[in-house]
């Protein structure tokens, strides 16, 4: 039962990232896309950091929370800014006439 909540969690974690995204960049805000990605990477450089030395948090923890929570948020959003930008473009080409 264990398994299915981590998987669960790592799920929820990278889809919600990937469907905000989409949608962000898709309405044109790449700004905010950028600094959201951004901050998950810095979160990712911090929590990495703290897995390997003493910087007040507990590595073990600091290691859990970047592989269930960081990592597959940082791929789900980097998923999701491709396919929003990939749908922007091809909304701003238009119909197409055949």
């Amino acid at each position: 039962m264990a398994d299915l909540a981590i998987i669960a969690i790592m799920l929820a974690s990278a889809a919600i990232p990937f469907v905000w995204l989409t949608r962000l960049v898709r309405r044109g805000h790449s700004g905010l896309a950028l600094t959201i990605l951004s901050i998950l990477g810095g979160v990712l450089a911090v929590l990495l950091y703290a897995s390997g030395r003493p910087f007040g948090l507990d590595p073990v923890q600091a290691m859990g929370a970047s592989l269930l929570l960081i990592i597959p948020a940082l791929a789900g959003a980097c998923a999701g800014a491709l396919l929003g930008w990939l749908l922007r473009r091809r909304d701003d080409r238009g119909p197409r006439s055949d």
